[in-house]
C-alpha cells in the first residue's frame, strides 16, 4: 500500500470526521502492511501536515482562493506543501507523485494539482506582513488565534512563543526504567549493547530520553522499562510515598503513574486506582501485569463519588492527575489546539474543582494530597490550589512545579503537593 494514498485517507478522516489522529495512525498502521521507511513516511505526513495545518492553509490559500476545490483535494494539496516546506523531498517528486493520487481519484483533478503546485513553487512564500503579533503567532505556530490570546494572559510574548515553538515540534518519547523487575545500570547495559541512543535526565531518577522506537523491545515487552514522559514522571516522584502507605490513585488510567507509585513502594502497601471507564480498568490491570505491581487494587468508580464508599481520613497519600484542558501536551496531541475551546476548558475547571473538594477529607491528618495537570493554563493550576487554600486553612503547600514545554522539551505539566495539617 502506498504511504502517500494512506496519509491522505488519514488526514481526510483527522479533518472531516474529527477522529484523534494518534488514534488513526495507530488504526492504519495495524491494519496495512509497510516497510518501516513507509510507516515512518505515513507517520510524518499524517502528523507533520496536521500539526502545520493553520500555517500550511495560509501559504495555499492565494491559489484556490476562487477554486474552492473538493476538501480531499485540499488535503491532497495541505500533505504535498506540508513535504515541500518541511520535508528534504525533491519538488518534482512531491508533485509528480500528488498528480497520481489525483489522477487514481479523479483523472479531472490531476491537472488542477499539477497547476496548483507549480504555480505554489514558482512563487516565495506569502509573508506575515500587516499582521497583528498574535495573528502572527498564530499562522506561523499554526494555532488557533484565540489559544494564542488565551496563554497572553498568563504568560509574557516571549515565553507564549517559545511553548509554541515548542508545540510544533515532534519530541523523542521517555521510559522510565521499572526498579520492580531491573536497576537502571543493567538497563543502560543492555541499551548500549543493543546500540540504542538515549540521554540520561537529571529532573528525574529513572528515566532516559530515547531515540529509538522500544514498543516492540524485549526491554518494553517484559515490563523492565515502561514508556512515560519525564515531566509525568516527576508526580510519583513529587508524591514520594513511604513504604506500606495507603494511597488512592483518583483518575489513575493509563496507570502509569499509579505503577511508578508502586515502584517507589517497593510493592508494599496499597494503591487503589480508580477510573470511571471499563476499557481502561483493563488497560490498566494488563499494564500492572506487565510491570510486575502486585500492590494495586482497581477501582470502578468516579473520583467525586469515592467518598461515598470510604471513611474521611483514609489515606496517607491522595493522588489526583485531574482531568484537564491538555494545553502542555500539544506536540503529543496534535488535533487538539483546533478541537479544545473556552467553554470545554471553564467546564473541565469545574470538574478539578469538584474533585478536589470531594476528596480533600479523605487525607489523614499529616497525610498528602497530591494535584497535577498536564496543563499549563493558571486557572486549572495555580489559581486552582490558590482558591483550594483559602477554603482549606487545615492545608498548606508542600512543593509546587510547573514545567513548561520547552524548559526541558518534556510535556507541560503542573504538579502541587499538599500536607494536611
Amino acid at each position: 500500500m502506498d504511504a502517500r494514498k494512506l496519509a491522505l485517507e488519514a488526514i481526510d478522516k483527522i479533518i472531516n470526521k474529527k477522529s484523534f489522529s494518534n488514534i488513526v495512525v495507530n488504526e492504519f498502521l495495524n491494519k496495512f502492511e509497510l516497510s518501516i521507511e513507509d510507516k515512518n513516511l505515513f507517520t510524518s505526513l499524517v502528523y507533520g501536515t496536521i500539526q502545520n495545518l493553520m500555517t500550511i492553509d495560509f501559504y495555499l490559500e492565494p491559489y484556490i482562493v476562487r477554486k474552492k476545490p473538493k476538501p480531499w483535494v485540499k488535503h491532497l494539496l495541505y500533505m504535498s506543501i506540508y513535504q515541500i516546506i518541511y520535508l528534504e523531498i525533491p519538488d518534482y517528486a512531491v508533485v509528480n507523485e500528488a498528480v497520481d493520487i489525483a489522477n487514481i481519484k479523479d483523472k479531472s483533478i490531476g491537472s488542477f494539482v499539477n497547476a496548483v503546485l507549480r504555480n505554489f513553487l514558482r512563487n516565495p512564500l506569502r509573508t506575515l506582513d500587516g499582521y497583528d503579533d498574535i495573528q502572527k503567532l498564530s499562522i506561523k505556530y499554526s494555532h488557533p488565534s484565540w489559544l494564542v490570546a488565551y496563554l497572553l494572559k498568563d504568560y509574557n510574548f516571549e515565553i507564549v512563543e517559545k511553548i509554541l515553538e515548542e508545540n510544533s515540534l515532534i519530541k523523542n518519547d521517555a521510559i522510565r526504567i521499572n526498579t520492580l523487575k531491573t536497576t537502571k545500570e543493567e538497563v543502560l547495559k543492555e541499551l548500549d549493547e543493543q546500540k540504542i541512543e538515549y540521554t540520561p535526565t537529571e529532573l528525574v531518577k529513572n528515566g532516559l530520553v530515547i531515540y529509538h522506537g522500544i514498543a516492540n523491545n524485549p526491554l518494553f515487552l517484559d515490563g523492565r522499562i515502561t514508556i512515560q514522559d519525564i515531566s509525568s514522571q516527576m508526580v510519583a516522584e513529587v508524591a514520594a510515598p513511604m513504604e506500606n502507605s495507603l494511597v488512592l490513585d483518583l483518575c489513575a488510567a493509563p496507570g502509569g503513574k499509579t505503577a511508578h507509585l508502586a515502584a517507589l513502594m517497593n510493592n508494599t502497601g496499597k494503591i487503589f486506582a480508580c477510573d470511571i471507564y471499563p476499557h481502561k480498568i483493563k488497560l490498566m490491570e494488563k499494564t500492572f501485569s506487565r510491570l510486575g505491581v502486585e500492590n494495586v487494587s482497581t477501582q470502578l468508580i468516579d473520583a467525586r463519588n469515592v467518598a461515598t464508599h470510604v471513611k474521611e481520613e483514609s489515606f496517607d497519600y491522595v493522588i489526583a492527575d485531574a482531568p484537564c484542558s491538555g494545553l502542555g501536551v500539544l506536540s503529543h496531541k496534535v488535533d487538539l489546539k483546533y478541537q479544545i475551546t473556552i467553554k470545554a476548558i471553564e467546564e473541565v475547571e469545574y470538574l478539578q474543582e469538584e474533585i478536589l473538594e470531594k476528596t480533600y477529607m479523605l487525607v489523614k491528618h499529616g497525610g498528602f494530597f497530591i494535584y497535577s495537570t498536564c496543563t499549563i493554563n493558571k486557572d486549572e493550576n495555580e489559581k486552582q490550589i490558590a482558591k483550594f487554600l483559602r477554603r482549606h486553612e487545615d492545608f498548606e503547600k508542600v512543593e509546587e512545579k510547573v514545567i513548561l514545554p520547552f524548559e526541558y522539551h518534556t510535556d507541560g505539566f503542573y504538579i502541587c503537593k499538599l500536607r494536611r495539617k
